[in-house]
Formats: C-alpha cells, sequence, structure tokens
C-alpha cells in the first residue's frame, strides 16, 4: 500500500472527536492510515469515555488531558506544537473557527498559530509542515462543506463510539446522538450516500525564510 500519511485531531473536548470526525476517524484507520488524538480538556471520568471511544476508532496515539471543560487558551499552545512535531500529520482535523462554542473557536485558532510555529526551522531541529486543515462539523453546520466523507461503512463503530459518553449524554437528553444521527443522514443525501460527514478545508500559509520549504515550482 502506498503511504498515505497520517492525520491528528485536535478537539476541545472528549467526544467533540466522534461528533464532528468518528466515522472518517474509523475510515482511515481500516484502510491502514495512522491516527492520533489530542484532547485539549479532560477529567478521569471523560478521559476513561475518551480511551474507550478512541480504540473503538482505532486511534494510534492518543493525547489526554486533565484540564477543565472551559479552560482553553494561548496557555495550551506548546503542548499543541509537541504534539504535532510528535506525530508529525500530513492533515490535521479540529474545529472550525466559525464554530458558535467560543471553546472550539478558540481551539481551532490555537492549532492554526501551532501548525504555522511547528513549521519554523529557526525554532526547532526537525520541524513539521502540515499539509491542509479540515474543519469538523459538531453542532454547527457548514453552510458550504469543501467535501462531504462517505461514512456509511464506520456509521455503527463511531455511533458505538459516541455512545461510551455516558456523562455527556445523558446531560442533554441524548440530544447529541439525535443532532448526530440527523446531521449524517443530511450529509448523507448530499453525498449520494447513507451516512456522512463534512468539512472545510484550509492549507497552511507561509511565507518568509522560517521554513524547510516555502515555494513550489507547480500547483499540481
Amino acid at each position: 500500500m502506498a503511504d498515505l500519511g497520517s492525520i491528528l485531531v485536535i478537539a476541545a473536548h472528549p467526544d467533540d472527536e466522534c461528533l464532528g470526525a468518528g466515522g472518517t476517524v474509523r475510515n482511515h484507520t481500516r484502510a491502514g492510515v495512522p491516527v492520533d488524538l489530542l484532547c485539549l480538556t479532560g477529567n478521569d471520568i471523560r478521559n476513561e469515555e475518551l480511551a474507550s471511544a478512541s480504540d473503538i476508532l482505532g486511534v494510534r496515539n492518543l493525547y489526554p488531558s486533565n484540564r477543565d471543560d472551559f479552560d482553553i487558551d494561548r496557555s495550551l499552545s506548546d503542548s499543541v506544537v509537541e504534539v504535532i512535531l510528535e506525530s508529525r500529520p500530513t492533515a490535521i482535523i479540529t474545529h472550525s473557527d466559525e464554530d458558535y462554542n467560543r471553546n472550539h473557536r478558540i481551539c481551532a485558532e490555537i492549532v492554526n498559530d501551532s501548525i504555522e510555529w511547528a513549521s519554523h526551522k529557526t525554532m526547532y531541529e526537525e520541524p513539521h509542515r502540515v499539509e491542509q486543515v479540515l474543519q469538523m462539523e459538531i453542532n454547527t453546520l457548514h453552510s458550504h462543506p469543501h467535501f462531504i466523507v462517505d461514512i456509511t461503512a464506520s456509521y455503527d463503530e463511531s455511533l458505538l463510539a459516541l455512545k461510551k459518553y455516558e456523562s455527556q449524554l445523558s446531560k442533554a437528553d441524548e440530544f447529541y446522538l439525535d443532532f448526530y444521527d440527523a446531521r449524517t443522514r443530511l450529509r448523507g443525501v448530499q453525498g449520494a450516500c447513507s451516512r456522512a460527514e463534512a468539512f472545510t478545508v484550509s492549507t497552511p500559509r507561509h511565507a518568509g525564510p522560517f521554513y524547510q520549504k516555502n515555494s513550489r515550482e507547480l500547483l499540481i
């Protein structure tokens, strides 16, 4: 099999990875693509649920945290850079900077800054340049997604992983289960399949003498 690279998912809270990209993660791990997961917050109960869900999805390396749900700020930037340099992903899946949830937006900002910083050859002996960033949907839908991933074959496992978050599902009268069901069916209709997840995509911005590779000869 050709080297398909690897993926790093960076989520604000345990369960975001399932809600936004559970089926997509399982698609890739089933295909032999390594997927690592960094979660910026957590506690004993939620991290146990996170580990169980990650096992179902086939996550390679899990980077949990013991940090309050709302304690997401710039102080996390260095640790995010460290994980990027260790994981060395081809692509990163994270939150949208247009998400209604403030902590999700801050997470997206931290990730974008950390991606750029991790590629500085003046800072690190072995910098790493991420090729693309994919923004997932949680409760806020993308108005114009760039692509839709068919997760029909992985939906059952993704749902099983999401159900591991008993501490969260019970708080909202199973809203998350209902919303994930409805959203993946909607995106499936749009993608001409049974179940799907949608993403927007961007490429990291690099300009100046700080990176291993600043230019390219061809656009494709």
